[in-house]
């Protein structure tokens, strides 16, 4: 499977593009990005744009949706069953494990409430990686200082679910807040100790250092 990755929107936000070689069917993750070179990318490597997949619902990952969905009005746009979303008829809701083909590749979504209550993150385990959304960046994970945030189920979705993959899966973020924009699960770990917390309140105590150092 093949990646592209865009950045822009709200707060250096990154849109991924991901597309089977054999089949050229592709998705966007995120469409959190203007769409102007994306959909040029698209028409000048002849993709087939038929899967929107979004990581959460918060409004800068979901900014552009409105104008992919005009260009694209049969387009599918899958979310965590617990998402809302004006275009509902269309959505896909996904539980935790569920697949999605892209093509003739899969992709595995897992339920990662935390930073927000419909967080996903998306693992294609036959290419080690995984798009993280806002739940891992490359150096911490996210905030949870918003409505639907949960620091004990960021710190289940974190050391239970996303650090129990294999060490060399490739982090793909929803934002490029470090200092590249991918980096594997055991770099992230040697990076920063929000990755070597033992307990929550130990998880706890170090997201409210860094919320008192921002």
């Amino acid at each position: 499977m093949k990646t592209r990755s865009f950045e822009g929107g709200y707060d250096k936000n990154l849109c991924y593009l991901i597309w089977c070689e054999e089949t050229k069917i592709a998705a966007i993750i995120d469409p959190s990005v203007s769409i102007d070179a994306i959909i040029k990318y698209i028409d000048d490597h002849q993709l087939i744009l038929n899967k929107i997949i979004i990581t959460h619902t918060h409004h800068d990952h979901i900014r552009y949706l409105d104008d992919f969905t005009s260009l694209f009005p049969e387009i599918d746009i899958y979310a965590s069953e617990n998402a809302s979303l004006p275009h509902s008829k269309k959505l896909i809701g996904l539980k935790h494990n569920d697949t999605i083909s892209i093509g003739n590749n899969l992709m595995v979504a897992l339920f990662t409430p935390g930073h927000y209550k419909d967080s996903m993150c998306y693992w294609v385990e036959d290419e080690d990686m995984i798009f993280t959304g806002d739940t891992v960046f490359v150096g911490r994970t996210g905030r949870t200082i918003s409505s639907g945030s949960d620091i004990s189920d960021l710190y289940h979705s974190v050391y239970k679910i996303i650090l129990q993959l294999p060490l060399n899966t490739a982090i793909h973020p929803g934002h490029h807040y470090g200092l590249s924009t991918t980096i594997t699960i055991q770099d992230n770990i040697a990076l920063s100790q929000f990755f070597t917390c033992k307990t929550l309140d130990e998880f706890i105590l170090t997201m409210k250092n860094f919320e008192d150092n921002r």
